[in-house]
C-alpha cells in the first residue's frame, strides 16, 4: 500500500518565504535599502520615535551640529498608511529609474535631491526664525520619502515632452503640472508642508539644468565601481541586486518588456536629460531579440538620458500603468490565452501520470 508521503508528494512552499526571496530578487540594490529602512523605522516607532534622532530639525541639525539629519530624514516613516503609499509609489518608481540609470546614479539622485532641499529647509526656516522670534520654525521637522520622491517625479515631469498629460484618479492635467497637482492633494489632506513645497521646486530646478555643478560624470561612477582603482563602491558591486553604471538597462527600463522582467526588446520613447544640462542626443538602446544587453553609458553625462513612456509617464490612480499600479502580465490575446491553456492541461497530465507511477 502506498505511503502518505508518496501521496502528499514534496512539501509545499513557504509563501512568506518565496515572497521575501521574490523581493530580494526583483529590487535592486538602493531601492530595496530605502525600503527597508522605512521598515525599520517604523517598526522602532512603536518603542521609540526615531524622528527625535533621525528627523532634519533646524535646532538639532544646526544649532546642535547634528549634520547627519539632512541625510537621514527621507528614511523616516512613523505609520503603517505612509509605510503603504510608500512602498506602492516606491517600489514601481525606484526599481525602474534605478534599472535605467544605474545603482550608483541613483543613489546619487536621490541624496543630491534630499540634501538640496534639506539645505533650503533649514535656511527658510532660520530666516523666518530670525524675522519672526518664533521657536517654531527651529523645532519643524522635514523627513520622509515623500518629500524626496515628489522631487523625483518633478524631475522627470519637468522633460516630459510637452503635449502629454496623466492621469490622477479620475482627473487628466499636463504632465509639465502633474507635481503640483500632487503637491496640492496631500496639502489638502496633510496641510501646507515646507518640505513637500521645496521638494517640488528643487525636482524642477534639477530638470531643468539649473543643479548641473551636483551632478557626476559617469566615467566617475565607473572609478567608483572599479575593482582595479579601488574605488569607494566596489564592495557593492558583487551584492544581490547592484545595477551597475555599465549595465543600466537606459530606455529599456520603461518599456513594456522591461517591466516585465526586461524580457527582451525595447521601445523609443521620448526621453529627458537626468544627468547633465537639457538638449543633447540620448544614448541608443541597442538590443537583440533575445534580451537587451549592456548598454554603454556616454563618456560625459552631457549626453546621459534616462528614458520615459513617451505618453508622459505613470499616472496616480489612473487605467494605464501607473505610479501605484504594478501593471499586469496577462496575455492579451486569444491565441496567448490557448497556448497557456493547453500548457496547463498537460502539466495536468504529467501530474496525473507520475500520481498513478508513484500509486503503482
Amino acid at each position: 500500500m502506498p505511503s502518505d508521503s508518496n501521496n502528499n508528494g514534496p512539501p509545499q512552499p513557504n509563501p512568506v518565504l518565496t515572497a521575501y526571496e521574490g523581493y530580494i530578487r526583483d529590487t535592486p540594490l538602493v531601492t530595496r535599502y530605502v525600503l527597508n529602512s522605512l521598515v525599520i523605522s517604523y517598526f522602532l516607532s512603536f518603542f521609540v520615535n526615531p524622528a527625535y534622532a533621525l528627523a532634519n530639525i533646524p535646532l538639532f541639525t544646526i544649532f546642535k551640529f547634528e549634520l547627519y539629519r539632512v541625510i537621514t530624514s527621507p528614511l523616516i516613516c512613523t505609520d503603517i498608511l505612509s509605510l503603504f503609499f510608500a512602498f506602492m509609489g516606491f517600489m514601481n518608481h525606484g526599481i525602474r529609474l534605478e534599472q535605467s540609470m544605474g545603482s550608483s546614479l541613483f543613489a546619487v539622485l536621490f541624496f543630491s535631491l534630499t540634501l538640496v532641499s534639506n539645505a533650503l529647509f533649514l535656511i527658510i526656516s532660520v530666516i523666518l526664525w530670525g524675522l519672526t522670534n518664533s521657536q517654531g520654525y527651529l523645532v519643524g521637522a522635514s523627513m520622509g520619502i515623500w518629500s524626496v520622491l515628489l522631487a523625483i517625479i518633478a524631475v522627470e515631469c519637468s522633460q516630459a515632452p510637452p503635449d502629454t498629460q496623466r492621469r490622477l484618479f479620475f482627473l487628466t492635467v499636463p504632465t509639465l503640472y502633474y507635481p503640483l497637482v500632487l503637491l496640492a492633494l496631500f496639502s489638502m489632506f496633510a496641510g501646507v508642508k515646507l518640505a513637500y513645497c521645496l521638494g517640488v521646486a528643487v525636482g524642477y530646478a534639477y530638470g531643468y539644468g539649473k543643479l548641473d555643478r551636483i551632478k557626476v560624470s559617469t566615467d566617475r561612477v565607473k572609478r567608483w565601481e572599479s575593482h582595479e582603482s579601488g574605488g569607494c563602491l566596489r564592495g557593492f558591486v558583487g551584492r544581490p541586486g547592484w545595477v551597475s553604471v555599465s549595465m543600466a538597462s537606459g530606455a529599456g527600463a520603461w518599456s513594456e518588456a522591461g517591466v516585465a522582467g526586461n524580457s527582451g526588446g525595447s521601445s523609443e520613447s521620448s526621453g529627458f536629460q537626468m544627468f547633465g544640462p537639457r538638449g543633447g542626443r540620448g544614448a541608443s538602446d541597442d538590443s537583440s531579440s533575445g534580451g537587451p544587453g549592456p548598454h554603454p553609458p556616454p563618456a560625459d553625462p552631457a549626453a546621459s538620458k534616462s528614458s520615459f513612456p513617451s505618453t508622459g509617464g505613470r499616472s496616480l490612480g489612473g487605467g494605464q500603468r501607473g505610479l501605484l499600479s504594478r501593471g499586469s502580465k496577462s496575455p492579451k490575446t486569444p491565441e496567448e490565452r490557448a497556448a497557456l491553456l493547453e500548457r496547463a492541461a498537460e502539466r495536468r497530465r504529467q501530474q496525473q501520470r507520475e500520481d498513478g507511477d508513484s500509486a503503482v
